[in-house]
């Protein structure tokens, strides 16, 4: 079950629809178990600021973060992948950087979030290539396009 809690401030920038069909997509497509549980928040800087101090002792505000767990929700008895928290104004801040919607900038960093759920990270050159791959094969095979990935330099055509 894919649970989307979008802040009061955003529900006219998204739509719930929108991002749990698309994140229907990219679990299948990465072939996670259709029956798992997975939570998305849309939020401001500001929380995530407080959840980037509080889990990672970085005190400043990030575009995504993700929680990973194994647990089993007894309501669904569906194992949770896992939590991802988005900022949605820094969202809108990297996709007009990077001159393209800030869906797809959403898209991205849930994206990224699910990867990082399901075993990849970008601490060493390598794991970073790898994961970049990946993240652009999901990208196509949802057709978004993606101008740059913020925080690199590169830019994808």
């Amino acid at each position: 079950m894919i649970s989307i809690q979008i802040n009061k401030k955003f529900e006219n920038e998204l739509s719930n629809s929108f991002l749990e069909e698309t994140t229907k997509k990219i679990l299948s497509y990465l072939e996670i178990e259709s029956e798992s549980d997975l939570s998305i928040l849309i939020e401001t800087d500001s929380l995530l600021k407080k959840l980037n101090h509080t889990y990672r002792g970085i005190n400043q505000p990030t575009d995504v973060l993700s929680f990973d767990s194994d647990e089993i929700n007894p309501e669904t008895g569906f194992t949770s992948i896992g939590d991802i928290a988005i900022s949605f104004p820094t969202a809108q801040k990297q996709a007009i950087e990077a001159n393209h919607p800030v869906e797809n900038e959403v898209i991205l960093l849930l994206i990224h979030a699910i990867l990082h759920l399901s075993g990849y990270d970008h601490s060493t050159k390598e794991e970073k290539q790898e994961m970049w791959a990946e993240q652009q094969a999901v990208l196509e095979h949802l057709d978004i396009k993606i101008n740059r990935i913020s925080g690199d330099e590169e830019f994808h055509d």
